[in-house]
């Protein structure tokens, strides 16, 4: 009895082995069509289970089959692409992390079967996308104050494409926003920190010829280094507000607002003929009028002041007359100077 029992098995064993080999040209060919016909239904799921389908069969029949595992090595990370490009187009209706981590995870696993058919077609264009998403999570993120998972989301965009620009501003932005511990707009630890992503973020774009965010980060080095410089100078740390704002000019040398601040903070540490040079070079750069010219004209009158030249801090002091440096320039004119002259 027991010997039927292993005879049956056999058999049967022997005739599933004789259906799977029996399989022919026509069914790989079926397979194959009913997987076109699903990727051109949109239901990319189904189409990848038959292209699977008819690949096995095609590859069971050795070089009778070549041709139709040439076609289905070409379709299969196509399917995976669409499906994929199908996942992005629910994130852009839902515009939800979910739905975008299911889109970088359809990417990469576009990439993964790419690799696995040698495919050169849809993988490349997958392979870019994957930072792309990435850096749009990243965004996100930070948007919705997680500063920490938006920098972890970042750094894998770098990690998949280093010549990445726009990346690496946007990690300069955490980098301040994680260190502005007041939430005064103004970092305030770890500035070499933050500008070496605004360094990398213009190296990188100069590179690759994205002239945008190389003078976006120019602008947003400078622009913080103003602003640190100047709340160092007001509370009295002139050597170092000093240091920040020559910094501030390897991004702008033509800022002359940063001149005018470093004018301001020599007149503090009375180094007035620096002040002088800084103020003038401000006025030269200088592009607004007279309301705008005015603080720098003050602070090149009192620097002229303290060195003793009356009739140019008084000449400086006339052109300060406006807006709110009105009073204070009226003031060292007719009692401090006695200029001979206060029309205005």
């Amino acid at each position: 009895m027991k010997v039927f029992k292993r005879s049956s098995i056999a058999i049967v064993l022997v005739l599933m082995a004789t259906t799977v080999f029996a399989q022919t040209k026509t069914d790989a060919v079926k397979a194959y069509n009913a997987g076109y016909e699903e990727a051109k239904s949109g239901n990319f799921e189904a189409a990848i289970a038959s292209y699977t389908q008819a690949l096995t069969i095609a590859r069971q029949l050795g070089p009778e089959g070549e041709d139709i595992v040439g076609r289905v090595e070409q379709q299969i990370p196509a399917a995976y692409f669409n499906k994929a490009r199908a996942q992005y187009q629910a994130y852009q209706k839902s515009k939800s992390l979910e739905d975008l981590d299911a889109t970088i995870s359809a990417f990469r696993e576009v990439v993964q079967v790419g690799e696995e058919y040698n495919d050169t077609r849809v993988t490349p264009i997958a392979e870019r996308n994957i930072p792309v998403l990435l850096y749009q999570k990243s965004v996100t993120l930070y948007s919705n104050n997680e500063l920490e998972k938006s920098a972890q989301a970042i750094d894998k965009a770098l990690n998949e494409n280093s010549n990445y620009a726009v990346a690496y501003y946007h990690k300069a932005k955490i980098i301040k926003k994680q260190n502005d511990t007041d939430d005064d707009g103004i970092i305030d630890q770890n500035v070499d920190e933050l500008l070496k992503w605004y360094d990398q973020a213009i190296t990188t774009a100069e590179a690759t010829d994205n002239t945008d965010i190389a003078e976006k980060a120019r602008e947003a080095a400078h622009d913080e280094l103003l602003a640190v410089g100047t709340r160092q100078s007001e509370s009295g740390d002139i050597q170092t507000a000093v240091e920040t704002l020559n910094t501030a000019l390897k991004y702008d040398d033509e800022s002359a607002d940063v001149y005018y601040r470093l004018a301001e903070a020599s007149n503090k540490a009375g180094n007035y003929e620096k002040a002088v040079e800084f103020a003038t070079t401000a006025l030269d750069h200088e592009s607004g009028g007279k309301t705008d010219k005015a603080k720098i004209y003050f602070e090149l009158g009192y620097a002229h002041q303290t060195l003793g030249n009356k009739s140019v801090a008084c000449d400086a002091f006339s052109n300060a007359l406006f807006g709110s440096f009105k009073s204070p320039a009226q003031h060292k004119m007719e009692y401090e100077l006695k200029c001979d002259s206060t029309a205005r």
